[in-house]
């Protein structure tokens, strides 16, 4: 079922033994620092401590860990159908992954434009699926999960608000979720016993929507970003250290911060095994792989109660980023905001990635 890729890696796989060691050992209440090497991930950055370290290497050690590649995977796209309504072009397409699986993404342009426009990939969270943000409504409103009868609340319509403003958008189901069986942390286990994580498989699965983007004729292919919540808000951000074509990230509430430090002060339940990219944080953490992406356009919705990344872990994350971006002479590149609440994708937050994209795509 899983087909074997070639990878390349700075260091050989240690396995899902520092994901383990690290969730024990935090759980125990004992310092990350017992860990093997002695010294926590932040103490021994993996990159040198200049304005981009090195963009290539960085994307291949990164790569390395996902068990994928760099290179850009090439994909076959069928479309379905086509609709127009509210000024609006929408069609329907799917293709195949690299292992064989079916992606389902909706394109949403605005009709009657002419030349190319700047296209922005979006990634809903685990409740969320493609149809979630293409809805009529855009705003706070109730849907159901795929699978359960209750509705929950949720930030509806975005993808296709996006499209109003100028955007072509590519609306996905991530792998794993909604219809996308079996569950994400179902496969991430079975992906593990093959040699393979399911963050690389995901993340592969997006690739394929930017080479299907840069192809389009309507789509300006050097104007590619990601944005997303939650789920879609880390694929979004590691999106941009993966894949060089990415221009600009917005990733809202998307669990980004310190791996090492919320594994000390976090609910480390809260992430499923999709998450903890084993051997990350002995290669840097997540901070030291963003530095080398410097001065590319960033910004971070990092609400300042948000159960997927502490404060603590954000200010980290930040204290070790800004510098980076300072040094490549661009620090409005690299945008936070911290605002008091919690894990949610509020009416405040897509503003802000929307005059994001508007500055920096």
């Amino acid at each position: 079922m899983y087909k074997k890729t070639k990878y390349n890696s700075r260091r050989e796989f240690i396995g899902n033994a520092a994901t383990l060691g690290i969730m024990g050992i935090a759980g125990a209440g004992l310092p990350l620092s017992s860990l093997g090497s002695g010294k926590s991930g932040h103490e021994t950055p993996l990159f040198p401590d200049n304005t981009n370290g090195d963009r290539r290497l960085t994307r291949e050690t990164f790569a390395g860990l996902l068990k994928t590649s760099t290179d850009h995977p090439a994909v076959n796209v069928t479309i379905h159908n086509t609709v127009r309504e509210e000024g609006l072009i929408i069609e329907d397409i799917s293709w195949r992954s690299g292992d064989d699986q079916t992606v389902q993404a909706f394109v949403i342009r605005k009709d009657n434009v002419d030349g190319r426009l700047p296209a922005v990939i979006c990634l809903h969270g685990s409740s969320g699926s493609r149809d979630s943000m293409i809805t009529k409504e855009f705003g706070i409103g109730e849907w159901k999960r795929y699978g359960q009868n209750q509705p929950h609340t949720r930030m509806l319509g975005w993808a296709r608000e996006l499209a109003r403003r100028d955007y072509i958008i590519l609306a996905m189901t991530q792998r794993g979720l909604d219809n996308r069986q079996p569950p994400i942390n179902t496969e991430a286990n079975v992906l593990m016993a093959h040699g393979r994580t399911a963050m690389g498989m995901t993340l592969d699965e997006i690739r394929q929507g930017v080479t299907y983007l840069q192809g389009r004729t309507d789509v300006d292919p050097d104007r590619v970003g990601t944005t997303g919540m939650s789920f879609g808000g880390i694929t979004a951000f590691y999106m941009l250290i993966l894949d060089d074509r990415i221009a600009a990230t917005a990733p809202v509430c998307g669990g980004i911060g310190s791996i090492e430090i919320f594994a000390r002060t976090g609910s480390i339940g809260y992430h499923g095994t999709y998450w903890w990219i084993p051997d990350i944080v002995a290669n840097g953490d997540q901070a030291r792989f963003a530095v080398a992406m410097a001065p590319k356009p960033l910004m971070l919705w990092a609400p300042t109660e948000d159960v997927g990344m502490t404060k603590e872990a954000v200010d980290h994350f930040v204290s070790i980023v800004q510098p980076a971006y300072k040094r490549a002479g661009k620090p409005s590149n690299f945008v936070v905001h911290q605002p008091p609440g919690g894990h949610s994708f509020t009416m405040e937050a897509f503003e802000a990635m929307s005059k994001f994209f508007d500055n920096y795509l």
